[in-house]
């Protein structure tokens, strides 16, 4: 190889991936020698940052992708934006189902793949079952007839770092892209937040060009000035070369998470998901009438995004964004009658107590998690407590016989009332569900059209049913 060539490259972009609780951001924490861990909630990554070190005299840029399920969109960008992935699978456990999706990402992003084997610290390593189960996965490892590197690592134990940032330079040396400071700016946003103090804050790691302190570049039409360089290290820079992440500020709003950056004469790629306007949310409140409706902003683009792409079908998001919770969101959630779902945002004393004065509803989370598995329960109960809402009575079967023939139930009305013509759903003892048409109601063996709560009567369905003792017939509006 060029040794030319190696010189002239940009530092790599590598990403982490795996399977939650493998070891990920511990193993980055001990890379880059800070406390990631400490200061998630959980201990679960849950934005992407990016960092860079120092090794053997070549730098390296690090991505850590969150490694719950709920951000998989997040991790398959973490995959398109890195020159080199880093699997995480721990030796005690070797492959899960999240191991197996990102395979799938790092597969479809065709890079090249390193094995960092977690763990091995542990007394129950099994590292040929972690070969074999990749294996299956046509991740072949060396020694196991493939050329996939695997690194045996323990972070706790500082096993295996050196070995494994040493495998990441010779990977890079085999095929490593140009330095290109004097192209024209091409940069990737890996985060993108609103700051109370500092206002938009987007983090980028720099691909082609040099990005400058006092700079304009382009985005949505908008021309912006840089105003502030800040470093991995939180130190103010002047300027950011390839394979550089910085955080930037000056631009107008967040940015979201994978977009391409260009310089002002370059055509600009964004998207931002925008606040509807009154008229908007007021019309989508009034058509919603089968799904449970709410309001949501979380602190940033990423962490919104996974919300939105994970939200159950019964759940309608009327408005979202990123940021604190505002007055106008407590009165768009006023105007729709739907709670806000806050997730890692502050809530100012004042909207707090325009929220009571208003009487809505702020549910704060901290953890993607929680809120999923509540909007989970609501859209269960929702859509049972909209099905007992289409209810007009119920029957339950106390006895069975047949009239000429066809098959009848002897029933208690208990609530509501029941009419020839309801259509009714019958659940049986199993918690099985059948379905037809009250085709006749017969009260002291007359004929009637009606039969109200507290009454007793005959009931014939269409297409007949094999009543047992027991079976409760519900009619629905």
């Amino acid at each position: 190889m060029d040794e030319k060539n190696i010189e002239n490259a940009r530092p790599p972009i590598v990403t982490l991936m795996g399977h939650v609780d493998h070891g990920k951001t511990t193993l980055l924490d001990t890379i880059r020698k800070s406390n990631v861990v400490a200061g998630e909630h959980g201990g679960i990554t849950q934005h992407i940052g990016a960092y860079q070190i120092e090794f053997g005299g070549h730098k390296i840029t690090f991505i850590d992708t969150p490694g719950h399920a709920a951000f998989e969109k997040m991790r398959a960008r973490g995959a398109e934006l890195a020159d080199i992935v880093i699997l995480v699978v721990a030796a005690t456990e070797g492959v899960k189902p999240q191991t197996v999706e990102a395979i799938k990402h790092i597969k479809k992003a065709g890079k090249p793949v390193i094995v960092a084997a977690t763990k091995v610290d542990l007394p129950q390593v099994n590292l040929e079952k972690l070969k074999s189960e990749l294996q299956k996965q046509e991740i072949i490892v060396e020694g196991y007839g493939g050329n996939v590197p695997i690194v045996e690592v323990s972070a706790p134990k500082n096993k295996g770092i050196e070995e494994l940032l040493e495998v990441i330079n010779l990977s890079w040396q085999l095929s490593p892209q140009p330095s290109l400071p004097t192209k024209p700016i091409e940069a990737l946003v890996v985060e993108s937040f609103m700051d109370k103090n500092r206002g938009p804050v987007v983090s980028l790691i720099i691909k082609e060009g040099t990005l400058k302190v006092g700079q304009k570049i382009q985005i949505e039409g908008d021309t912006i000035t840089i105003r502030a360089l800040v470093d991995d290290q939180g130190k103010n820079v002047k300027e950011a070369e390839p394979g550089k992440p910085v955080e930037v500020l000056g631009f107008k709003k967040a940015i979201e998470v994978g977009t391409t950056v260009y310089d002002q004469n370059q055509k600009a790629e964004a998207g931002n998901k925008q606040q509807v306007s009154f008229e908007e949310l007021i019309t989508r409140a009034e058509e919603a009438k089968d799904r449970f409706k709410t309001i949501i902003k979380a602190d940033v683009l990423g962490s919104l995004e996974a919300i939105l792409s994970n939200l159950p079908e019964k759940i309608l998001v009327l408005s979202s964004g990123v940021g604190e919770i505002n007055a106008t969101d407590v009165n768009f959630a006023k105007i729709a009658k739907a709670p806000i779902l806050s997730f890692n945002v502050k809530i100012p004393s004042s909207v707090k107590s325009l929220a009571e004065r208003e009487k809505v509803v702020i549910r704060e989370y901290k953890v993607i998690y929680d809120l999923l598995s509540d909007m989970e329960a609501v859209s269960e109960s929702f859509a049972q407590a909209k099905f007992e809402a289409k209810i007009t009575g119920r029957a339950k079967v106390t006895a069975t016989f047949e009239i000429e023939g066809k098959r009848v139930a002897g029933a208690s009305v208990t609530f509501g009332k029941i009419n020839v013509g309801d259509q009714v759903i019958i659940k049986t003892q199993n918690d099985s569900q059948l379905q037809g048409q009250i085709s006749s109601l017969r009260k002291y063996k007359k004929d009637v059209q009606t039969v109200v709560s507290g009454q007793e009567c005959g009931i014939l369905i269409n297409p007949e049913i094999d009543f047992r003792e027991g079976y409760i017939i519900e009619s629905v509006s």
